[in-house]
């Protein structure tokens, strides 16, 4: 059994799929299915079942472990545990503590922790701060840290900044992020944060339709010299 989890999806999810790339190629049978979607019978049947013409499966199953407590997830970790000649990989969007992870003494388990520097990144965004704000960006480029994630983290910044500046009750963080995201947001006047979101949704439209004859990574570069 393995385990992939952690708070960068996105390593997480390619990890997964060079290994179901790699077990297909071997002409494995790759059975993925979503936690919420699973019925105990039919997975006990088929852990059980040998797959087409005798061929060895793997089951994917994706958020498991993160979901609420309940008796149905209990009886799945069960049968998960029983011994079984397939591969099972369990895949999780998030990060899991020590206790879950102890029910599976016998997985192996690949953990993928989001890149401190992204926080630094996201704190040196203001207005002034254009040199900080590229060598935290090259930085994260050259620990191949993908655009994409760091284009969704902006957002999210750029978001609760603008919360912040506008009604800080509708921030929902815990109290020592929302405090620094109050901070921050005093670097900024809410119009020109507003200008900044629009902006991010052009090159989301950009990236989205592949116009403007540009690559993310320009685009991101532009869009700080404008901070």
């Amino acid at each position: 059994m393995i385990i992939l989890h952690g708070e960068d999806a996105n390593k997480s999810y390619a990890r997964l799929a060079a290994i179901t790339d790699d077990l297909k190629s071997k002409q494995v049978e790759v059975v993925t299915q979503d936690a919420a979607e699973i019925d105990i019978t039919n997975l006990r049947q088929e852990i059980g079942s040998s797959g087409l013409f005798g061929s060895t499966k793997c089951f994917v199953i994706k958020n498991l472990l993160s979901g609420t407590k309940s008796k149905n997830k209990d009886k799945l970790i069960d049968v998960l545990n029983q011994d079984t000649s397939h591969e099972i990989i369990l895949w999780e969007n998030k990060g899991l503590g020590v206790t879950i992870l102890k029910k599976f003494p016998k997985a192996k388990i690949e953990s993928f922790s989001i890149s401190p520097v992204i926080f630094k990144f996201l704190d040196s965004l203001r207005p002034n701060n254009s040199r900080n704000i590229l060598l935290s960006w090259k930085k994260l480029v050259s620990e191949n840290t993908e655009p994409e994630f760091v284009f969704a983290m902006i957002v999210r910044q750029i978001k609760l900044l603008s919360q912040a500046k506008s009604d800080p009750a509708f921030i929902k963080l815990a109290p020592y992020p929302a405090r620094l995201i109050k901070v921050q947001s005093t670097y900024f006047t809410l119009d020109h944060l507003l200008d900044l979101y629009h902006r991010l949704y052009e090159i989301d439209l950009k990236i989205k339709t592949g116009s403007g004859g540009n690559t993310i990574d320009n685009l991101l570069v532009n869009f700080f010299q404008k901070i």
